[in-house]
């Protein structure tokens, strides 16, 4: 009997193990999380061989498709250090940062490479210096047909990894149509290129024909570098702090006044926006007692908790994640003027306690 029961037992902690295994390798965000990471690593081979090859070939198209490589590299970068501080009241300003990060460093690019377009595009020196252009344009052909097939294959790599990536992930936190166009447009446009010179075909005038590749380049970074700076853009309420833009804390103390009129007034208030959404909330609620009444401590109490819900209420339904109320009990009778603390702490914000009291005046002394 007790090798059959250790025999049911192994089995049913096997069961049980197998059970919470499956669990987890077939839990979705785990899963996605574990994809997302793959395509990191494929995104940051991918930009060291298109960082070597652009060197090489001095490929405009190629070194905005590094940029975009680098863009969502930095992006993805929160993933890796996401278990280990995804309790962290931090750990989603670190992804903010990490996203800040990729998009300033891809708009540092594209200028970099949209100097070198304008520089390939002048043919205002020497026909010396148009003949040298000519050659740096072409450069891909000039090293011999493998290394313009070997970018060929680069860039149909990138536009796979690429377009996938954009598909569960959201590099530069805006629409899907604005993340296609960064990531997903250079290498298609890049191939495009290929095969139209490949086929040498001649679509426009002689000039344009020459300078395909660069003024290419150049009204794509101008395109490009305008959705990564709406990106910045739409990142700077969270990076500076703002508040809110549709949050007015007067509509919603009347609102709260007319279901507890023991809410004197609500001052000190400080409202940030915080990434990825949503805003928080820290305030100070000025609360009338009668200190002539013998219950009025308890009184008090009762008031700061209703007052409390029905802010915490009123405040969350404008989209605030977090709502610090800080009580201040004001006796109208022995209402000092002067007096008006700020006893906002760090104990008061971890406990979401009130820390104030009423001073002391010479009859209680």
């Amino acid at each position: 009997m007790d090798t059959a029961d250790a025999t049911r037992g192994l089995l049913n902690n096997r069961e049980l193990v197998g059970s919470s295994l499956y669990v987890r390798n077939d839990d979705p965000e785990a899963n996605r999380e574990r994809f997302l990471r793959f395509l990191g690593l494929l995104l940051l081979l991918l930009g060291m061989t298109e960082y070597v090859f652009g060197i090489m070939v001095h490929s405009p198209m190629l070194s905005i498709q590094f940029a975009g490589s680098v863009l969502a590299v930095a992006s993805a970068l929160e993933l890796t250090h996401y278990p280990n501080v995804r309790y962290l009241p931090s750990h989603q300003a670190i992804n903010l940062l990490f996203r800040t990060f990729g998009t300033i460093f891809y708009i540092a690019c594209m200028f970099l490479n949209l100097t070198h377009c304008l520089e390939d595009i002048s043919d205002i020196k020497s026909s010396e210096h148009s003949h040298d252009v000519n050659e740096t344009e072409n450069s891909a052909h000039s090293h011999g047909p493998d290394l313009a097939v070997n970018v060929f294959y680069i860039t149909i790599a990138d536009v796979i990894v690429k377009s996938i990536f954009t598909l569960v992930y959201n590099p530069l936190s805006i629409h899907f149509i604005g993340n296609f166009v960064v990531l997903v447009s250079p290498p298609a446009i890049a191939i495009a290129l290929y095969f139209y010179n490949k086929l040498e075909l001649h679509f426009f005038f002689d000039w344009l024909d020459h300078h395909l590749e660069p003024v290419t380049a150049i009204t794509l970074t101008l395109i490009c570098i305008a959705i990564a700076v709406f990106s910045l853009h739409r990142k700077k309420q969270y990076l500076l702090a703002e508040g809110p833009k549709n949050f007015k804390i007067d509509e919603i103390s009347e609102s709260v006044k007319t279901k507890n009129a023991s809410l004197d007034k609500v001052d000190h208030v400080h409202a940030s926006c915080v990434w990825p959404d949503g805003f928080t909330v820290s305030l100070k609620a000025y609360i009338k007692v009668e200190k002539n009444n013998k219950n009025w401590v308890a009184q008090a109490a009762d008031d700061f908790l209703n007052l409390k819900s029905l802010l915490h209420t009123e405040i969350k339904a404008k989209g605030a994640k977090d709502v610090i109320v800080e009580p201040v009990f004001v006796d109208q009778n022995e209402l000092n003027p002067t007096f008006d603390p700020i006893c906002i702490s760090t104990s008061c914000h971890n406990e979401d306690v009130g820390c104030c009291t009423i001073p002391k005046t010479a009859d209680n002394a």
